[in-house]
């Protein structure tokens, strides 16, 4: 919702100071347009229906702890690159914690 409208959650404007917004994506109450947000940024070429998949996964990782982004960035990009010969499904059905993806 942040993404949509920024007023309604911030009341000082970030680009007045000099700094960008950071939306954090890593919990379990993210959602999939925020994934699909970073996703863009990252010029990764997932679907919809991509996104709310590896969405589901940051949920159910960040049940057991908050993932960092960098941890979430990884997942994306092993995620998108998996695509390439049609494993990425697997990729996210191999990873039970969020340290799996920290010692990738």
């Amino acid at each position: 919702a942040i993404l949509n409208n920024p007023s309604t959650y911030e009341i000082l404007r970030p680009e007045d100071f000099g700094m960008t917004r950071y939306v954090a994506i890593g919990h379990r109450l993210t959602g999939w347009n925020a994934v699909k947000n970073r996703v863009d940024q990252l010029g990764l070429g997932l679907t919809d229906s991509d996104c709310k998949r590896v969405t589901n996964k940051i949920k159910n990782l960040a049940d057991i702890r908050p993932l960092s982004l960098d941890d979430v960035d990884k997942l994306l990009r092993m995620y998108g690159q998996a695509m390439d010969t049609d494993s990425h499904h697997a990729i996210l059905d191999s990873i039970d914690t969020p340290d799996q993806i920290t010692g990738m």
